[in-house]
């Protein structure tokens, strides 16, 4: 039965996460409480080494807490069985920086992936897909004929295929040029907006989060400094190029 409130998508409850190596332990995660609001897209921000991989991966259920709880939909991952958390994971989507595509496999064929591993046909669907993301006339080409933003729109189709509640974005632009990383975001807000899915978005670029979150909890070694809200104001879609070139040189 869930216990966490309606208004969560996901609730980190006093979480740690250590690893031992050798006479060594590392401590990823230091007594993290958060909670992501449903239907919000929430950043995750921190430098290499602040955790925020391993906070994704707790909430994906392909690690668990050394203490603590990671609740997603008021379920308790650690607490499922192997089968209950294949089951749970249909309901996750995950989309990752370097896109991670099936190289002999076409558009069409690697957003169907996902429906194909759960033993489903859905043609309507896939075709849906390609056409949220603005694929639909390279649906027969391969991923090396597709520039890296296209790749990367293909692997927000796969993850979206399922219709997931909670699609968790590992750097998703951080190997992109930023007017295409504009048009990312600008999808990613897309996605909020028409299927109202829950984004996590685990990044360490601070003009991603302010451009399209709702709010970010910042971390510095395996610790949560604070999570802070993101202004409208801050707020904004498709970022025109020069303007992000005057803004850097006058820094």
């Amino acid at each position: 039965m869930s216990d966490a409130p309606e208004s969560a998508a996901v609730i980190f409850e006093r979480v740690a996460r250590r690893f031992e190596r050798g006479e060594h332990a590392v401590d990823a995660l230091s007594d993290v409480s958060l909670e992501i609001p449903r239907g919000s897209i929430f950043g995750v921000l921190g430098e290499s080494g602040a955790g925020k991989s391993t906070l994704l991966r707790l909430m994906n259920g392909l690690d668990h807490p050394t203490s603590g709880r990671v609740l997603v939909s008021g379920i308790d991952l650690a607490a499922l069985g192997s089968r209950e958390l294949r089951a749970m994971r249909h309901r996750i989507g995950v989309v990752f920086q370097h896109f991670n595509l099936v190289g002999n496999l076409t558009v069409r064929a690697n957003i169907a992936l996902p429906l194909r591993l759960q033993h489903r046909r859905d043609s309507e669907r896939v075709a849906a897909m390609m056409e949220f993301v603005g694929l639909s006339a390279l649906s027969s080409r391969f991923p090396a004929q597709l520039s890296g933003g296209q790749q990367q729109r293909v692997a927000i189709a796969r993850a979206l295929v399922t219709d997931p509640e909670l699609l968790l974005c590992d750097e998703p632009t951080s190997a992109l040029d930023t007017h295409t990383t504009a048009e990312i975001l600008d999808l990613l807000q897309a996605t909020r907006a028409e299927f109202g899915t829950t984004v996590a978005l685990v990044t360490h670029e601070l003009d991603a989060v302010r451009a399209v979150c709702d709010s970010a909890a910042v971390f510095e070694r395996g610790r949560l400094l604070d999570v802070v809200g993101v202004p409208r104001t801050a707020q904004h879609r498709e970022p025109r190029y020069i303007d992000h070139v005057r803004s850097r040189l006058a820094s």
